[in-house]
């Protein structure tokens, strides 16, 4: 990106003041790293009373910005990217921190013209201490973390997750930026908005390289309640539901908009949970092999009731397919 070091601005987005003192972990994390950012926004979603405390505690040099319009996360990053004057805007979750080398990891990649996007190792930080023995490291996508069997063809992937992912502004300019009627609202956990973009990325800017730098570390709070059955249920099931909106929106533009998901349930079905069935006599891989497989059903059921709903064409095969952002 030429001689000079590309400034970055980071957007770090909040809905809940039950998050305030993560929201301070998350700012403190980004301030103290060995690359200093050019820039820090933190954007607040329809919630005035966090909105003013942000306002009254951040520290100086930050900017709070505030989205009254489209409720919801990617609206709320619009309002940011809107904001940002830095060459490279980074995203990561207001309930994360990042390794202190982070944006120096992460931004390297950018030296390649050809390199719009990248995105970091999201490691899951479990606030009970340690990871649920039921719980396989294949669905560390649930939490909004790095996951096992994550589709990848050397450094390229299809798209980011969006806790640690950094992208030239310039994309912003040339594509637009995150769909509103796509993705997680509050408490809701929907997904879908940042394969939506990342897809129409690729599609409207051949040649573009979207990168994984697995030594970009950000390290992602995991509260005890979003590792419970009803949890994963839910997370999944909703999961699947966006996936057919990302599929209705991007068959113009992609060709086979949902093939990361297809490769990943393959290797669940083929690899993780063969894996598991060879040791079904201990505990551990029984519950994970059944995690998995609860996991596979409800995503497909919320896939399907998303194709019977968001179909506008005329009918046709309907595969399922797995989350897995």
């Amino acid at each position: 990106m030429g001689e000079c070091s590309p400034t970055i601005s980071v957007v770090i987005c909040a809905y809940t003041l039950e998050r305030l003192n993560d929201i301070h972990d998350a700012v403190n994390s980004v301030l103290g790293q060995t690359l200093p950012p050019h820039q820090v926004i933190v954007s607040v979603d329809h919630n005035p009373e966090l909105l003013e405390r942000l306002k009254a505690e951040m520290p100086g040099g930050v900017a709070v910005a505030f989205n009254d319009g489209a409720p919801g996360l990617s609206e709320t990053r619009n309002v940011a990217i809107r904001h940002a004057t830095g060459d490279i805007v980074a995203f990561m979750d207001d309930d994360a921190v990042a390794a202190k080398d982070w944006l120096q990891k992460l931004i390297k990649s950018f030296d390649d013209p050809a390199v719009v996007a990248v995105g970091g190792k999201i490691i899951p930080l479990w606030l009970d201490g340690c990871r649920p023995v039921w719980f396989p490291e294949e669905l560390d996508w649930i939490v909004g973390c790095t996951y096992k069997g994550l589709p990848c063809h050397g450094n390229q992937v299809r798209n980011l997750i969006g806790c640690n992912m950094a992208f030239q502004a310039r994309v912003f300019q040339s594509i637009g930026l995150f769909r509103s009627e796509v993705g997680r609202t509050g408490k809701t956990q929907g997904a879908g908005e940042d394969s939506e973009f990342c897809l129409r990325l690729t599609g409207n800017l051949p040649g573009a390289l979207i990168l994984y730098e697995p030594e970009a570390v950000i390290y992602h709070k995991v509260p005890s309640w979003r590792v419970g059955l009803k949890y994963l249920v839910q997370r999944t099931h909703n999961e699947g539901y966006c996936k057919s909106m990302v599929r209705e929106l991007c068959s113009g533009s992609s060709p086979k908009p949902l093939s990361t998901e297809s490769s990943y349930l393959g290797y669940l079905l083929l690899t993780a949970i063969p894996q598991r069935v060879k040791h079904l006599y201990r505990p551990q891989a029984l519950l994970q092999a059944g995690a998995i497989l609860v996991c596979i059903a409800a995503t497909g059921a919320g896939y399907l009731m998303g194709r019977l709903q968001h179909r506008r064409l005329a009918p046709r095969h309907v595969g399922v397919v797995v989350g897995g952002p």
